[in-house]
């Protein structure tokens, strides 16, 4: 594994290709890595999950995949969808999950995810990027380092399931 010293100088981000079988799969696994955490499920992804998963973001245009690799291995990613403000009539970067193998946690690697979101929401010319978070997730002191900020008043995500 790299050093925290030599991540600045070590990984690259990259903008995923779908289409690329490896990329695919580094997306796939990164994710259930993720879904093992407690911070994501604390249970592995299902096998029709991790399947269909590609093929499902492949179908949502305005999906962004960036991934950190230190050589050939992944480090993390972070997914993407663009949305749009009626507030501001503009698009929005919405990021849907940050996750870092857990080797990789506390190297600056989401730092470096993060700032390429940053860059690519400014060259799309969104007026902001979101993100939603668990209140006991650790990634908020990351999360507010990067300028991200709860709003005045707080603003709650909610969630209902639909039956598939």
């Amino acid at each position: 594994m790299i050093t925290e010293t030599k991540v600045s100088e070590q990984v690259k981000i990259i903008k995923a290709d779908l289409d690329n079988p490896k990329h695919a799969a580094d997306i796939v696994n990164i994710v259930d890595l993720f879904a093992k955490d407690p911070m994501g499920q604390d249970e592995p992804l299902s096998e029709e999950v991790r399947v269909d998963m590609i093929a499902e973001m492949k179908k949502i245009p305005t999906t962004m995949t960036y991934m950190a690799y230190h050589e050939e291995k992944v480090l993390g990613i972070v997914t993407c969808f663009i949305g749009y403000s009626t507030f501001t009539a503009s698009k929005t970067f919405k990021i849907h999950d940050v996750a870092v193998h857990p080797d990789a946690r506390g190297m600056g690697v989401g730092t470096k995810l993060l700032d390429a979101v940053h860059d690519e929401a400014e060259k799309m010319g969104c007026s902001k990027i979101t993100l939603e978070v668990r209140e006991d997730n650790p990634a908020q002191n990351l999360y507010e380092r990067e300028g991200f900020e709860y709003g005045e008043p707080k603003w709650w995500f909610m969630t209902k399931e639909l039956e598939s």
